[in-house]
């Protein structure tokens, strides 16, 4: 039988960890992936760009199923696609740490 999960036991810091964890996942986007900023052409004339100012796009960059996919970041979502992005990897971040403490645990052999 598996024994409860008492917070009491835990350290001061895997508290904290496990904190911050559950604020992030209550509440908050996440996306996993990299964010690729680039500039580009339209091919058009008279646009600004034919003359070196190029139109900056956002592209959200991510492997799925052994392929990688990408989708252009519609400037209105762009600052929250990235607090999306950094979420991810804080939450992914803290959950390591949450790990290689019970890892540590485990190896000490104390519950």
């Amino acid at each position: 039988m598996a024994e409860p999960f008492i917070r009491a036991k835990l350290s001061a810091a895997e508290r904290n960890f496990r904190s911050r964890i559950a604020q992030l996942a209550s509440g908050q986007w996440f996306l996993r992936g990299t964010l690729s900023e680039r500039s580009t052409k339209c091919g058009k004339p008279n646009c600004h760009c034919a003359n070196g100012e190029l139109h900056q796009s956002v592209y959200l960059v991510q492997s799925h199923a052994g392929k990688l996919r990408q989708i252009c970041v519609p400037k209105p979502w762009r600052q929250r696609v990235r607090q999306a992005v950094k979420d991810y990897q804080e939450v992914q971040r803290l959950i390591e740490k949450v790990s290689e403490l019970e890892w540590k645990r485990l190896q000490e052999r104390k519950p």
